[in-house]
């Protein structure tokens, strides 16, 4: 048998050809996601069978030339001679032409560097204060260089976590850490293969050497922080979810393999328990949220949907399962936010799409902002009701009605982008199944606000105001997400967007050392809400799944349009 694969315009032909097509991609160089860990749930691994017999399952599928059929590349073996299959783009786990949120807000410090120049480090001198700052997140990393007596941030550079070849969210990389070996192996995948060639990259534009970095601070979800550090979290996927530490040492760079002087001291910021992470604690941290005046809401939603709630200076968090969706994962055509992702649709009752993508590219697929638009936009033209199912007859009248064939079956769909705009030559469909995906992931979100301002007997309409971190709130449209229930029902003035609050701590650790010693009293200050044990999220969370929420009282007197 042989096998050829077309990829990024070029042909390679595979050297494994009995196992799973994603296997022989993946030997071929090819950086396909299998971020379920090839278990054929997560779609991430979606390949075009363009010619030869393969098999899918038990089934035998034969494709003749000319012909084109997308199947997961798990899932598929090649069942005869000169198969080709073609790897589209948006299923490479690479980060050319990607938007991760980079951008972030320093409250006012007093310098205390974590380095000074002049110092001698293991027999070298400073001559730049220089450190490095590092946000690793479940999907995206991003590392800073920072002039560590100023704070000043000189280059940033960002890319996914390489951990997303081995599974997309948190709890799929815990259930792999119940042994040391996949401990290990995700530590390098982010170390090695993600921040690493960040710092190359880094030190490469601005003529310098590695070694020439003294310091580096990290932050990230606690999961995310015991990978760095090869601390296997399995601990936190099981009852009572407790992490193996809370506070983490300094540590030599040497000694994890870290890009930058091998004497360099490494600080993780601590975490305040196994789902709230340092992340979230250098949120509440550098957006001064203990002293919020009112009821003050902090969210920062991505894969996790980790948020605190202040009022009086007492502070409750918690961490919610959001899950990948609102990165494109498990979506029929779904994608991150790569050059070629429809960002944000537009259209009315004639279904008339308007589509802005990213860069200057043809459409590959929808990102997660593209997909609450699509709701949204759906809701006002009566296309989608408050079940999330579409108006059938409306779609067949505008010419726009799909049936396709996904993973469990069939599924009503919507074309949005015909075949011959797009960059693959297929047409790019939203289907019922993909909205029922989103409508889990805000439920998720709503339910864990909603949990947490039940227990201080509030509404979410009480809000005096809401803080939004992280790259996705940023690029949402707000009025949109109220209008599907993710976000509450606050004015939009009520609204501040801070950008990545996890890196500007991690720069804050640098440029001001006694912010260390506010992030380890910091982790003790919240009240952790675990939502399992809540008997009224379970139901909040069934409600959020209606569109905005089952009772239409809840948003009913929303005042952000």
């Amino acid at each position: 048998m042989s096998l050829i694969i077309k990829s990024g315009g070029r042909e390679v032909a595979a050297r494994k050809t009995d196992e799973p097509l994603l296997a022989a991609i993946q030997a071929a160089g090819i950086p396909i996601e299998a971020s379920c860990g090839g278990r054929g749930v997560c779609g991430r691994c979606s390949v075009f069978l363009e010619h030869g017999t393969y098999k899918i399952f038990d089934e035998t599928v034969e494709v003749n030339s000319g012909e084109r059929r997308e199947e997961l590349a798990c899932v598929t073996r090649v069942a005869s001679a000169d198969a080709r299959v073609a790897v589209p783009r948006q299923t490479f786990a690479e980060s050319a032409g990607a938007r991760i949120e980079t951008e972030i807000v320093l409250p006012e410090f007093k310098s205390n560097p974590a380095v000074h120049r002049g110092e001698i480090v293991n027999g070298s001198a400073v001559k730049r204060a220089l450190g490095i700052a590092v946000d690793i997140g479940t999907s995206t990393v991003v590392a800073a260089l920072v002039d560590c007596e100023t704070g000043n941030v000189i280059d940033r550079a960002s890319r996914f976590n390489q951990q997303v070849l081995r599974a997309d969210d948190v709890a799929s990389r815990i259930a792999q850490c119940g042994c040391a070996e996949n401990v290990r192996a995700l530590q390098q995948l982010v170390i090695a293969h993600t921040i690493n060639p960040l710092i190359e990259e880094i030190c490469e534009r601005n003529d310098l050497r590695p070694e020439e970095i003294f310091a580096a601070a990290i932050a990230g979800n606690t999961t995310m922080s015991h990978l760095f550090l090869g601390l296997s979290p399995f601990s936190i996927g099981t009852l009572p979810f407790t992490p193996v530490a809370r506070k983490y040492p300094e540590i030599a760079a040497a000694k994890l393999g870290l890009r930058v002087h091998p004497a360099a001291p490494v600080f993780v910021v601590p975490c305040a328990s196994g789902y709230v992470g340092g992340d979230i604690v250098a949120d509440i941290h550098v957006t001064g949220l203990p002293a919020q005046s009112g009821l003050c809401l902090l969210a920062d939603i991505g894969t996790n949907g980790e948020m605190a709630l202040a009022e009086n200076g007492k502070i409750l968090a918690c961490a919610t399962a959001a899950g990948p969706a609102f990165e494109g994962a498990g979506l029929l055509h779904g994608c991150r936010a790569i050059s070629g992702a429809i960002e944000h649709i537009e259209f009315e009752k004639d279904l008339h799409f308007r589509c802005k993508v990213i860069g200057d590219s043809q459409p590959v697929g929808f990102c997660g902002s593209a997909a609450i638009d699509f709701i949204a936009c759906g809701m006002e033209s009566e296309l989608i009701n408050t079940m999330g199912r579409f108006d059938i007859d409306l779609l067949k009248s505008r010419g726009r009605y799909k049936h396709v064939r996904v993973r469990n079956g069939w599924s009503h769909g919507c074309c949005v982008v015909d075949g011959f705009e797009t960059s693959t030559g297929e047409p790019l469909v939203i289907t019922e199944l993909d909205v029922s995906q989103i409508l889990k992931a805000k439920a998720a979100i709503y339910a864990g606000l909603k949990t947490m301002m039940h227990l201080r007997g509030k509404h979410p309409r009480d809000l005096d105001r809401v803080i939004l971190a992280g790259g996705f709130a940023k690029h949402i449209r707000l009025a949109n997400a109220i209008k599907i229930g993710l976000l509450p029902p606050v004015a939009m003035e009520n609204f501040e967007i801070v950008g990545n609050g996890s890196l500007a701590g991690a720069v804050l650790a640098l440029a001001d050392t006694t912010s260390r010693d506010a992030y380890a009293q910091l982790i003790d200050a919240p009240e952790i809400v675990e939502l399992n044990l809540v008997p009224e999220f379970a139901t909040f969370f069934a409600d959020a799944l209606a569109l905005p929420y089952l009772e239409p009282e809840e948003f009913e007197d929303k005042v952000a349009t």
